[in-house]
């Protein structure tokens, strides 16, 4: 391949060839760049075979003739390298993570932001000019060390895809379950909490599916940590009750939880795992169980003093699991059957992760079966003997009246809205800068002293690791001042990304205000 980078945009809106070309014409006009259009997958695949030059498909997913997955197939066989972006909605989840298996490196959303579109194309363009050299580099190797090299390289896309991912649907995600909660504080009318609740349930569920796919993605590449923590046992049970027990009533279901008397209060473990796993267990069993049935969540010491191993068992009366299909429920994006994944939802992902979390924590999880009766999945994990832990209540926070001058360094004018409405409830009186950018933030931080310093990380001008850098380097006014990495990355690798480059602690978006306001309070006081 040239300098010149050959980009064929498949997608059958005649209208997106005219703004393309407009959005690109420097590109075009300096020899970066050189354009194809096609409006289905048929034709884009005759392109790229007749045209050796074409690396990059900017592809819809839903055209005539031949879809977008479809040519994603086609392409695979393709003998050259070729990168594939493919735009969606967010609400198509299904697509993305088809698209994402059969050989998609990034993902844009619909409509489409140019700004982003721009930013994906450059990175991806960059990813290609990698492969390519490498590719020439080592022609000379062994065909066991190239299969090797590709298996790597093959792991490293997926986890870039999921970041982006994450990135992508995290960041206005963040501003609807922001927004939500402040209006949920307006006192509004009875009917305007109930939408507004929905809202919210249906934002989480989508958090849900995001780290679902990021934990089963975590789990594999063998990143994900374990915390050993005192907790209360009973109450971190409880508060999946608390969660659970609504959906259930909604659905006419009975559930109920019991705790054997001599189950220690409290233990040393990861709280965080556990309330993952029960909500992974209890939300499938009220899901599968028909009016008028019984979810039953049962927690019993079953040998040991410390550490002692703990039984969690979640009983059903629900449509139960077919003895062939028993063998499959732990599979990856696995359910019983397409007509149940069609029936009941679901990303399948559940019951894989909750498996590979209790055995992380040197437990096993197991189920029991009969069909059109119900199910009882059920898992021993051994915990050590904790310390009794005080919670912080919100009386806790009366005491805390400094009055806080703080620094925002976010780029969406959305998210921009939401933190700063957040904050401003959070602690009266807060004066709060707004930087649009990293060069921003850089350049008043040199101008004010500030308590606190919010930082976005993917802005424009300057990234968040860069600002976070300059601001810390010299003897500047905010040197010293703590950082709060405010952002949609989630990913374990971002986060470490933000500390080395100076920032204090990382907040992931959609962030839940009471956290919010106990970091800061930690960090400013």
């Amino acid at each position: 391949m040239s300098e010149t980078t050959h980009i064929l945009f498949v997608d059958d809106e005649a209208d997106l060839e005219m703004l393309v070309k407009q959005r690109f014409r420097k590109q075009v006009k300096e020899g970066n760049f050189k354009l194809s259009f096609a409006l289905n997958g048929e034709e884009a695949l005759g392109k790229l075979n007749q045209d050796t030059t074409i690396g990059l498909v900017v592809t819809d997913i839903n055209m005539p003739v031949m879809d977008g997955l479809t040519l994603l197939n086609n392409i695979k066989n393709i003998a050259r390298p070729v990168r594939t972006i493919v735009a969606s909605a967010y609400s198509d989840m299904t697509n993305i993570r088809t698209a994402m298996n059969r050989g998609a490196y990034d993902f844009v959303t619909k409509p489409i932001d140019f700004v982003d579109l721009e930013t994906t194309i450059h990175k991806t363009i960059e990813d290609l000019k990698l492969i390519l050299e490498g590719l020439r580099a080592k022609e000379h190797l062994s065909e066991a060390v190239e299969e090797k090299d590709m298996a790597i390289r093959s792991a490293q896309f997926k986890q870039q895809f999921l970041a982006n991912m994450s990135h992508e649907i995290r960041t206005p995600l963040n501003a609807v379950v922001g927004m939500t909660n402040l209006l949920i504080d307006k006192k509004p009318r009875e009917d305007q909490v109930r939408y507004l609740s929905a809202m919210r349930q249906a934002s989480y569920n989508l958090l849900h599916i995001i780290n679902d796919i990021l934990d089963i993605s975590k789990i594999e590449a063998g990143k994900i940590e374990i915390e050993s923590i005192d907790f209360n046992l009973e109450e971190c049970v409880d508060v999946v009750y608390q969660t659970l027990h609504l959906k259930a009533e909604e659905q006419k279901i009975v559930i109920r939880y019991t705790i054997g008397d001599d189950v220690p209060k409290w233990i040393q473990g990861d709280p965080t795992r556990l309330t993952q796993i029960l909500t992974n267990l209890i939300g499938n069993a009220i899901k599968f169980t028909p009016e008028g049935g019984f979810v039953d969540i049962i927690v019993t010491k079953e040998s040991g003093d410390d550490p002692a191993w703990i039984k969690f068992a979640v009983q059903d009366t629900g449509i139960g699991i077919a003895p062939d299909q028993l063998h499959k429920v732990f599979e990856s994006f696995s359910q019983e059957s397409s007509d149940t994944t069609r029936k009941f939802g679901g990303t399948g992902l559940g019951l894989t992760i909750s498996k590979q979390l209790v055995e992380l924590q040197g437990g096993s999880l197991h189920v029991n079966s009969t069909k059109g009766k119900g199910t009882t999945f059920w898992f021993l994990i051994p915990y050590h003997i904790g310390v009794e832990v005080k919670k912080i209540t919100k009386a806790d926070y009366t005491d805390f009246d400094k009055k806080l001058t703080v620094l925002l360094a976010e780029d969406q004018p959305m998210n921009q809205m939401v933190a700063v409405d957040t904050l401003e409830d959070l602690f009266p009186g807060i004066i709060i800068d707004v930087a649009n950018n990293g060069q921003e933030a850089v350049d008043k931080a040199n101008e004010k002293v500030y308590n606190l310093i919010f930082m976005d990380v993917h802005m424009p001008l300057k990234d968040g690791y860069t600002a976070t850098q300059e601001i810390r380097n010299g003897n500047g006014l905010n040197s010293k001042s703590p950082i709060l990495a405010l952002t949609a990355n989630a990913v374990k690798e971002e986060i470490d990304k933000c500390l080395e480059s100076g920032m204090n602690k990382h907040l992931a978006k959609p962030f839940d205000p009471a956290v919010l306001r106990q970091t800061v309070i930690d960090l400013a006081s």
